[in-house]
Order: C-alpha cells, then structure tokens, then sequence
C-alpha cells in the first residue's frame, strides 16, 4: 500500500512527525507457517479502539494500521524473501528466524518501490537483490529524497539499498530454491513496476500489492482500465490461493484468500472510475463499492481503509474528471 501524500494526511487532520515508539507494541513480527516451504511475517493491523491519538507517520498509515505481511519461500539453506518491511529492525527479525532454521543464502525481491516494501532492503547488502528495473531505476531517482526523509514524510530510510537485478516487463523469471518452483512475474498492477511472485506447484500467488483486503489503494489513477484487463488475465494463470501483502491475519495464517478478491479489486476498481463524476462520488462510503464482495466473504471491512477509500475517491476524481469514462471489458 502506498502511503498517503502529505497534503492527505494533512487534510484527514493528522499531524505529520519523526519516528515515535507509541505504535511499537504493532511493530512485533509474527511468523506464520503457510506450509512445509512458505512462511509469512506479519505485522500490524490493531483494532481502532486500540489505536491512541497522536502523530501519524507513513509506516503507521501505510503498513501498520491495515497490517501488511512479507513472506520467506525456503528450502534447505537457501530462501527467497519478498519484501522487507518499513524498516530494518523488523527485516533483521525475519532474517534472524530463517537463520535459525538453516537459511544460508539469501535473495530478496522488492514487490515495488513503495516505501513499506523496501525499507528494511539495507539487512541484504550481501545478498543477490531482484525487483523490476521500473523499481530499480525509481529508487536510484528517488534515493536522496528517500534517504532524507522527504519523498514520504519522515522516518527517512538512510541508507536506501536498491535491487542489483531489474527484470524487464513481460520478462518472468524461474527460481529455484532448493526443490520450490518460484516465478517472478512483473505486472504493472498498482504501480506500473509490479513484481508478483507465482508458486506454480503450490497454485499459490504472492500479490505484492495488486491485492489487498479491503480494497486496493490507488496510486496510478490514469491507468485502472489497464489494471483492470491486467487482473483478469492474471486470474487465469492457474493458482487458487493468493496471499497480498496487506490482508487479514488470519485469512493468510489458513493459506489465503480465493479468487473472490481478484473479482472484488477489479469491481472497486471499475466502480471508482465509473461513477467518478457522480454529484455525491467522493462522499460515498467504503462500504458502498465493496457490499457485494462483503457479502460473500471475500474481503473484510477494515477501519484503516477508510482513509484509503478517502484517498481514492480524491485522486481518482480528479485524474477522471475531464476523461471520457472508459468503456471496462472482459478479460
């Protein structure tokens, strides 16, 4: 999920500041065996009540407040990690845990250059780095702001560490870590530098962000139709399950959600761009465009996505407001 821009944040009445402990309690990393080969990490996601007043800050509004997941495929004394976390604290944790049961070698593979997925990347300067180029080449442009705290609002993550391997578009690659079959898949899903990773063998697919429960947040506005012919194609590649990076704790500790959410995002999606030039558009609520999906269970109303909802419904009007409204067809 991407972090609202500051303006948002500013607009919603939070008050943007430096790093504070008063979330830290959020910050525990859980590990969640999906199976034999798999493991998610998760952090976050504490019900409203339990949320205090105070200063907010682009890890708490971006990862902690909906929850976000990093997952480990591990075989022998290698693993692939994908993702890292908002900060290196939490990536150190994972990469302690992995070390205990064997892991020797490890590869990272960054999602995308969103902050929440590449803040703990300094924890692999020895290891092999893979992301889209689309990823490394934004991270290399946006390194001094990133590094200085500015690009999101502070903390700043100093020093960044970037991919060492960018994967050209429509260029998947096959890894194996020990016996486990892992595709690195680029899809421009979310954000156009998106790196989704399919387990073939498991019918598992890691979304990254192209996913999430309650509702995508929509950082390339001008580009939905696209994403959504994008989802569908990506819904008949074979897997069953899907495990995004920001989801519910317990749907992902049961080995993820079905095909429902894919069908639930493209919905959100399409409805957000459909209606964007309604009288009443940016005052409707979240629950208004995902009820159907709600309904069959396929996402959960969480409260942090209110603000998210919020953030769409801004960017989408304006990006749509002079565009003809695009005709959505199947896939």
């Amino acid at each position: 999920m991407k972090p609202m821009p500051a303006a948002v944040i500013a607009a919603l009445g939070f008050l943007l500041a430096g790093p504070t402990h008063a979330q830290s309690a959020d910050h525990v990393v859980r590990a969640m065996p999906i199976n034999a080969h798999l493991t998610a990490f998760y952090q976050g996601r504490p019900e409203e009540a339990a949320v205090g007043p105070g200063p907010r800050t682009w890890p708490d509004l971006g990862a902690i407040f909906v929850g976000v997941a990093t997952y480990a495929i591990h075989d022998g004394d290698t693993a692939l990690v994908y993702d890292s976390f908002t900060d290196t604290a939490s990536a150190q944790w994972v990469r302690d845990w992995l070390a205990k049961a064997g892991v020797r070698h490890f590869i990272l593979a960054n999602s995308h250059w969103h902050l929440d997925h590449i803040g703990g990347n300094a924890v692999y300067v020895d290891s092999l780095r893979i992301a889209t180029e689309a990823t490394r080449r934004t991270l290399e442009d946006k390194r001094a702001a990133i590094e200085a705290g500015t690009e999101e609002g502070p903390p700043a993550i100093n020093p960044l560490l970037t991919p060492t391997i960018g994967l050209a578009p429509e260029s998947p690659v096959t890894l194996m870590i020990g016996k486990v079959r892992a595709m690195l898949r680029p899809v421009a899903i979310h954000s156009a530098d998106g790196l989704v990773i399919e387990l073939p063998d498991d019918k598992l697919l890691l979304a990254g962000d192209t996913l999430e429960d309650t509702a995508t947040f929509v950082a390339e506005p001008q580009t939905i139709p696209q994403q959504y012919k994008a989802l569908g194609e990506m819904r008949g590649w074979g897997f069953t399950k899907i495990l995004p990076n920001h989801g519910h704790p317990a749907v992902i500790a049961a080995g993820g959600y079905g095909l429902g959410l894919i069908d639930a995002t493209r919905t959100y999606i399409r409805a957000l761009v459909e209606h964007a030039k309604d009288a009443d558009f940016q005052q409707r609520p979240l629950a208004s465009f995902v009820g159907e999906a709600l309904k069959r269970g396929d996402v959960s109303l969480w409260w942090a996505y209110r603000d998210a909802h919020a953030n769409n419904l801004a960017v989408v009007a304006e990006a749509w407001k002079d565009q003809p409204t695009p005709v959505f067809s199947a896939p």
